[in-house]
């Protein structure tokens, strides 16, 4: 869900005198096609945006505007106090008047600074900053100056009432290694509105030869702010496809005393249980509710993050004050383990909070931003699976699931889901989906399934740029169960990343990962499960086999548009990759009714008896293959083509030797 408002300052006719120093030359004002004030106001036409009083009751009615000119973008800052540089907006209050635009010259978009004064106390105290600001005198009118070489602005909003009341403190950071470590300190109580603290985008604006007030983020022109919310939000949710069975979770584990500087805990260690919340390890978290320190500085501007659209965006970290309020798990609703039995599909999954509103959407819980983290989130729990007809149950107990931690870096603004789905796979550990959706830009889907050893996936579209000629990265999908196929030429990929324990799997294609394309004979009575496809690839008997598989590694064509690969890198939230070790399914295809793709990584392969079976010509072959599966080595491990070879001997399996370990992932897409 996007949750960001636009503000812009805007250029009119010019007063009689100004405090600037230098205002340009004639033939420059004559250039700029007047002399222009700056003034401030909304310039926001998507309507999918907060504009208006609509987007000005979100911050309060006003906001502070950091702005100095002569410093322009590069990998060093200038000083605070330097001749290189001078102070334009030293932290200048902005208000909302509805209906006054056009009232002042220093107002176009019902947005006033000229006249406003700091007082003691109250509303209009509504910034305490370090270094200079506005006490008692009054805010003056103020103008472009066509002889600076750039203008650079930071605007801040917080709740009145909390700064007058010393529950939020905002500091200017006026110093950096670059200008773009010049952004804010904040600090907060426990008591403080975070839902009413917004920070805007850094926009840096550079005298070209030309100066038009009619367009934004021109020199003398419209200066736009985009403010973004400074807190991250969770929720999760659980459902279940195991036939004939209805699930009831009964307790979630975690551990209380792990020290979050010590690195993710053991499973084992979980021995903290919850019958009434969610409950899952993940170090390093923090929800509101706390008193700490916010730290904001900003995307440096280059090629990467242009390319993401992220230059100048805000990048938000947050210290609790106090130790302890760093939690090592996370803590969420009861409506989960409330549920007699869990959802049975990813749309009409079981959240831990309800729709308290309404409106259709699952209630999130608001948690501060840890964009550097590095731990995983760890799941660990107890369920029962009750027969609909007979009413016979079965316990399971200890259960885990492990996410890796390059997915669980919240960022400021974003909305994360976790689903994780709980399925029929008694032979190897039971797969868990958790999805995150509802970026800021876009929707943002990661898949995780997840047991020991674990696979996350997640769907990534990239739509047809026809400037470029190419495809680029657009967001994460959501909303579908499981995945959208896309129209050419836009295309979905699907990432998936391996947890071995802790660690993310350096896997090899076709060694101990494989990708299948599986098919049915029966939807109905043999649907495509994590548990059936482990049983036809384990499979040892000859007869007619309700559900075969294909193997995809080294050409997907029927399923994808490039065959799969293993890259070092996937797409983030925010559009800058992420490195982790995952497969890459280019390009994939809409699977049908009787169709599946699977993922399978083999943590230790099973063992087998085998036969030998005669076999004399292509004839006889290809009547077998069509009946069960023949290797070409006494370990049946190694799979006979579909080709003939009269110099090999057959062989097929018997029994399992030894059970092997194993995960599957299967996808669907629609």
């Amino acid at each position: 869900m996007k949750k960001y408002l636009l503000f812009a300052t805007a250029a009119l006719a010019l007063a009689s005198c100004t405090n600037e120093s230098y205002l340009g030359t004639a033939e420059e004002l004559a250039t700029a096609k007047g002399e222009q004030p700056i003034s401030f106001g909304f310039n926001v036409p998507t309507p999918t945006r907060a504009e208006g009083a609509a987007a000005a009751t979100k911050l309060n009615n006003q906001f502070i505007v950091w702005g100095e000119k002569g410093e322009t973008d590069g990998t060093a800052a200038v000083t605070d106090g330097s001749t290189a540089k001078q102070r334009v907006f030293p932290n200048y209050k902005v208000t909302y008047g509805t209906n006054t635009a056009y009232t002042s010259t220093s107002n176009t978009k019902d947005w006033e600074y000229v006249g406003l004064s700091y007082t003691a106390s109250g509303d209009q105290d509504f910034v305490k900053m370090a270094g200079t600001k506005v006490t008692t005198d009054v805010q003056t009118i103020k103008y472009w100056d066509y002889n600076a070489d750039s203008y650079t602005f930071t605007a801040v909003s917080a709740k009145p009432t909390d700064i007058s009341a010393g529950k939020v403190t905002i500091n200017k950071l006026t110093s950096g290694t670059t200008v773009y470590d010049k952004g804010y300190e904040v600090d907060v109580t426990a008591d403080a509105d975070l839902n009413s603290l917004y920070f805007a985008d850094r926009v840096n604006i550079t005298k070209t030869s030309t100066y038009d007030r009619t367009q934004p983020n021109k020199y003398g022109g419209n200066v736009t702010f985009t403010f973004r919310n400074g807190q991250s939000q969770v929720r999760v949710g659980m459902y279940e496809t195991i036939p004939g069975y209805d699930v009831k979770v009964t307790k979630f584990y975690y551990d209380e005393d792990a020290d979050p500087g010590a690195g993710s805990t053991g499973f084992d260690a979980m021995t903290d249980n919850s019958t009434t919340n969610f409950v899952a390890n993940v170090p390093n978290t923090a929800t509101g509710g706390v008193a700490g320190k916010f730290t904001v500085k900003y995307y440096a501007k280059n090629a990467v993050n242009d390319a993401a659209g992220i230059s100048n965006h805000p990048t938000i970290s947050f210290a609790p004050t106090t130790a302890a309020d760093t939690k090592t798990y996370i803590t969420l609703g009861n409506q989960i383990t409330a549920a007699t039995k869990l959802g049975e599909t990813s749309t009409a999954a079981t959240y831990d909070k309800a729709d308290s509103n309404g409106d259709g959407v699952k209630d999130f819980t608001t948690f501060f931003p840890q964009e550097s983290n590095d731990k995983n989130l760890k799941l660990k729990i107890d369920y029962t699976l009750k027969n609909t007809v007979t009413g016979e149950t079965i316990d399971i107990s200890g259960k885990t699931a492990e996410i890796p931690a390059q997915y669980l870096q919240w960022k400021p603004n974003f909305k994360y889901t976790y689903l994780f789905k709980i399925t029929d796979d008694e032979l190897y550990p039971i797969t868990f989906d958790a999805v995150v959706v509802e970026a800021e830009n876009g929707q943002a889907e990661y898949i995780t399934t997840v047991s020991e050893p674990s696979i996350t996936t997640f769907g990534a579209v990239y739509v047809y740029d026809s400037e470029a000629d190419a495809t680029k990265f657009s967001s994460y999908q959501t909303g579908e169960d499981e995945y959208q196929a896309q129209t050419a030429p836009d295309r979905l990929d699907i990432f998936a990343t391996i947890m071995d324990g802790s660690d993310v799997v350096d896997f090899t294609l076709g060694t101990n990962v494989n990708v299948y394309k599986a098919t049915t004979t029966d939807a109905t009575n043999f649907p495509i499960t994590e548990a059936s496809v482990a049983e036809s690839l384990a499979e040892t008997s000859v007869g007619t086999k309700q559900i075969t598989t294909e193997l995809l590694n080294e050409d997907g064509s029927s399923c994808f548009s490039a065959a799969p690969t293993k890259v070092n890198a996937v797409p983030g939230e925010d559009g800058i990759d992420e490195s982790i070790k995952a497969l890459k399914l280019t390009g994939v295809k809409a699977t049908t009714t009787t169709t599946a793709l699977v993922v399978e990584y083999i943590k230790t392969a099973a063992t087998y008896y085998t036969e030998t079976v005669s076999i004399a010509d292509q004839t006889e072959l290809t009547a077998y293959l069509a009946t069960g599966k023949l290797y070409t080595n006494d370990t049946g491990t190694t799979e006979a083509s579909a080709t003939f070879d009269g110099g090999a001997t057959y062989y097929r399996r018997t029994a399992v030797k030894s059970v092997g370990k194993y995960a599957y992932k299967v996808i669907r897409v629609q």
